[in-house]
């Protein structure tokens, strides 16, 4: 049989076989993309017809201890403007539609655009002149406004450096006004100068927030937020006339209970600083809002929640057609906070009913207290550290941030631009201050009081609060204000007293009302003379010579830092080595102050006269009239750096003159370090002689040696100390931490304000769990001894007729503390404070209440004080509202 034959196939006519196969097929797939299916994915390829829009996340909640809600999220309907190319051909004639609707359905257009009208200006959220600089310039920036002035420097300078280009452009970017922007942007935005400027500004809203968003991809403008549901309907009704034009909803973030609490609680806003942190966390830095201070800040992390979003098909008129794909979002975590909202409610209406009584009534005790504008209270479990209060006034609303447009003009002016030139006119001539500065004019007062920030360059209107005097929303004077603790200092003292053994309960003097200071006799008039008295006595008078005394023991037979040394122990301050992070561990922003210690007065008084001989230097003559060469060191902007190094170290060798006494003290560097600086710096260019040079180092030798060293040693400063004056300067928060301490019998806790961590179904996800951060060691028998003391002040002491018949006996301490050296003349009076715990037997609680402005005796501040004790008593059952009947006399 013949053997079959096949052709001879080779490798090679193998592979063209494939390669013309694998041709075939890809030649077919794409006729069938391009004919059969090239009209879809034509419309698909068309960015402006499939969109993602995204999907917000509702906020975590936040609630107090009880489960009553301060902050949470509902939704809200909102019209929004989706951009394609047939709704843009109408825009104007759409939009103008839309806000005639708006108008007459009593709504808002969301307006959270910086550049006002009439006048116009810019309105940045913040109080912080650079900061405003700063944001204006990324606002001008951000739209194209610096193209132009770039190519113009360019062109006349090609070799310039990109930082030298940068700075020139922002500063004639600062240079253009308010209304030149808005020109410019009618123009960039083709919007017709036929309208109305209100009308140019309404579209300029729409259109410029479209260019932002265009940035981070697109998404739909909101036009309304949180419209009602009537006004939603109109427009659904309306849809096909209203190219472009939809309404949806989204969480809208809502605080029912106003401004309680809004000091701790927060608020949210549109993302204004650190954009590259946010956007590397996803967010979309030019529609997002994020947490702003307080809980809404600190936990923004856990309350943001997780963005959703929606891929969806648009037909010509902005309309979804197709939904073609879905990310669903996942509320934030809910924060479950420690506060007792009763409790919280009762502390700010105390501070709000004694202030407005202190400023109606002024003239009480000796002090005008027509300032009385601003208090806080603290309350703390003095067996957890949960925060039970956190109270101040003045306060502000959240909900005014939470939708955009909400907060007015006049709002914004006062919190974050007040107009302190007015405001410092009505304050001194309420106050009469002019009275106190005699030859000199209002105007004069005025400067004195509320300087111009010269800091900035051409200001001729932005003043300074030098003072402290204006009352501040955003300021948490619990957290942040540092103030001398006062006769509220005295328990500590006399804990360092007994537990050192220079002291026993029964250690008794005669208080004659006097203390002799190394041959200054101080008087006090207002806490004695107070006859002999025992530890409990004089903390129940607060005798000042009594604890001066203490303080004088303990020095005599311990040295300076004693005292410091079982402060610290409490949470008044942090040894200098410490490598502790100085905090009370509140989750929030806090300062933390400090008690007088020797390294910490060595550098509050090098700072202090180093500005002091600074001051005489450039004036050319010291305080005992000696004329001196005058040297200017103080920064200049056009300073070379060789002249920056030689004035610090001039500023250097002043300081360690003022530490370290006489032995640091080196003629011989003075004089090099002046040469160099007369020589090489303009402003200083002069010829000093031998007798000048000299006289310049004497005056200096007599500054920081003989006058700032010398004070550095005197026993004055721990008897001050002792009082609670001097150095000592700590938060409130810090303050009822250290009552809390002395209250449980010696165990500091961290202070907290959340109490758990919930998800979105209240399921628990982390609990807080009482953290001690010291326990004392104090022997019981002192601190038992020291509470006796404090039991008497609210018995029959200086706080006996504001707990007169108060139904549980509880403990405390008054105080009063200088706001200022000078602060009378100023028009400022001592702080009013007032410290305690209950039930003195078994405690509870702890109060820290401190008035500024409030005046002598800690009467005002005790007062506030039980208030909070009859709402935290009747609200857990101990007393009965109808047993707690207000004493007469105690808004005094």
């Amino acid at each position: 049989m013949r053997e079959k034959r096949y052709p001879n196939i080779t490798r090679y006519t193998a592979l063209i076989i494939v390669m013309l196969t694998i041709f075939a097929t890809i030649a077919g797939r794409l006729l069938f993309l391009q004919v059969v299916k090239g009209q879809d994915y034509k419309e698909q390829s068309n960015n402006k017809s499939i969109r993602e829009i995204p999907d917000i996340a509702p906020r975590g909640k936040i609630l107090d201890s009880k489960g009553s809600i301060l902050a949470t999220s509902t939704q809200g309907y909102m019209l929004v403007y989706n951009k394609t190319d047939e709704s843009d051909k109408v825009f104007f004639t759409t939009m103008s539609k839309v806000f005639k609707i708006l108008d007459q359905s009593g709504e808002s257009q969301q307006d959270d655009f910086e550049l006002k009208i009439n006048p116009f200006r810019f309105e940045f959220r913040s109080d912080d002149e650079a900061t405003r600089k700063a944001l204006e310039i990324k606002f001008k920036r951000d739209r194209g406004l610096n193209d132009e002035i770039e190519k113009d420097i360019k062109s006349k300078n090609k070799n310039i450096s990109d930082d030298e280009l940068k700075s020139l452009v922002n500063k004639k970017l600062l240079t253009i006004s308010a209304e030149d922007t808005f020109k410019k942007l009618v123009k960039q935005y083709n919007i017709s100068s036929a309208y109305s400027l209100e009308q140019q500004r309404r579209f300029m809203i729409v259109k410029d927030t479209l260019k932002m968003q265009s940035f981070s991809g697109y998404k739909p403008v909101t036009v309304a937020s949180n419209i009602k549901k009537e006004t939603a309907f109109k427009f659904l009704q309306m849809l096909n006339v209203l190219p472009g034009i939809d309404v949806t909803t989204q969480p809208i973030r809502s605080y029912p209970n106003g401004d309680l609490g809004s000091n701790f609680i927060g608020y949210i806003s549109k993302i204004s600083s650190d954009y590259e942190k946010y956007t590397e966390k996803g967010y979309d830095v030019s529609s997002d809002y994020v947490g702003q201070a307080g809980i809404e800040g600190a936990l923004e992390d856990r309350l943001k929640g997780s963005k959703g979003g929606k891929i969806v098909k648009l037909n010509n008129n902005g309309r979804i057609t197709e939904n073609l794909g879905q990310r669903d979002p996942y509320p934030g975590q809910t924060v479950q906070l420690t506060i007792d909202k009763d409790v919280q409610k009762a502390a700010e209406t105390s501070l709000d009913t004694t202030l407005a009584g202190l400023r109606a009534n002024p003239y009480q005790r000796g002090s005008n207290t027509t300032n009385a504008t601003r208090g806080t209270a603290v309350v703390v479990n003095v067996n957890t550290g949960a925060i039970v209060a956190l109270a101040q006034v003045p306060r502000y609303d959240p909900n005014l941030f939470a939708v955009p447009g909400r907060l007015s003009s006049e709002m914004y002016n006062e919190y974050f631009s007040p107009d302190m030139g007015q405001f410092g006119k009505n304050y001194i001539e309420s106050r009469g201050i002019t009275a106190n500065y005699p030859g000199e004019s209002e105007d004069d007062v005025l400067n004195t009081l509320f300087p111009i920030d010269k800091s900035i360059k051409n200001n001729t209107t932005i003043r300074q609060d030098v003072y402290d005097i204006y009352p501040k929303p955003f300021y948490n004077y619990a957290t942040q204000s540092l103030i001398p603790p006062g006769s509220t200092f005295k328990p500590m003292t006399a804990i360092a007293g007994l537990e050192t053994g220079v002291i026993t309960p029964d250690f008794s003097l005669y208080d004659n009302g006097t203390f002799d200071q190394g041959g200054k006799t101080l008087k006090f008039n207002l806490d004695g003379p107070n006859g002999v008295v025992n530890l409990t006595t004089a903390i129940e008078k607060s005798s000042n010579p009594y604890f001066m005394t203490v303080a004088e023991k303990l020095r005599n037979a311990f040295g300076d830092d004693i005292l410091a040394k079982y402060a610290w122990k409490f949470g008044l301050g942090i040894a200098s080595n410490s490598s502790v992070k100085p905090a009370t561990g509140i989750e929030i922003p806090e300062k933390f102050g400090q008690v007088y210690n020797t390294v910490s007065n060595k550098n509050t008084y090098a700072s202090t006269y180093l500005w002091k001989t600074m001051s005489v230097l450039k004036s050319g003559q010291d305080d005992y009239g000696h004329k001196v060469v005058t040297i200017d060191l103080y920064d200049n902007n056009n300073d070379s750096s060789q002249v920056k190094g030689t004035k610090n170290n001039i500023k250097t060798l002043i300081k360690n003159s003022i530490k370290d006494g006489s032995s640091a003290f080196d003629k011989a560097k003075y004089k090099e370090l002046f040469s160099e600086l007369v020589k090489e710096d303009p402003n200083n260019k002069k010829d000093i002689s031998d007798s000048q040079m000299s006289n310049l180092i004497n005056v200096i030798y007599s500054i920081t040696i003989s006058d700032a060293n010398a004070q550095l040693k005197v026993p004055a400063n721990i008897e001050n100390a002792a009082i609670g004056q001097g150095l000592n300067q700590f938060t409130p928060l810090q303050i009822v931490n250290y009552i809390s301490t002395i209250a449980n019998g010696g165990t500091r806790y961290k202070l907290h304000l959340v109490d758990k961590y919930l998800d979105a179904d209240g399921k628990l996800i982390e609990k807080v769990n009482p953290e001690i951060i010291e326990k004392t060691g104090i022997k019981p028998e002192n601190i038992e001894a020291v509470k006796a003391g404090m039991g008497a002040v609210n018995e029959k002491g200086t706080a006996a007729a504001v707990f007169s018949g108060f139904p549980i006996s509880t403990a405390g301490k008054t105080g009063t503390a200088q706001s200022l050296g000078n602060q009378e003349q100023v028009g400022r009076t001592d702080y009013s404070e007032y410290v305690g715990f209950a039930p003195l037997d078994k405690p509870q609680i702890a109060v820290c209440v401190v008035l500024f402005d409030g005046g002598q005796g800690g009467i005002g501040a005790a007062t506030v004080a039980r208030d909070i004790y009859t709402a935290y008593f009747t609200s857990n059952g101990t007393i009965s509202s109808s047993t707690t009947t207000t004493s007469a006399g105690q808004n005094n």
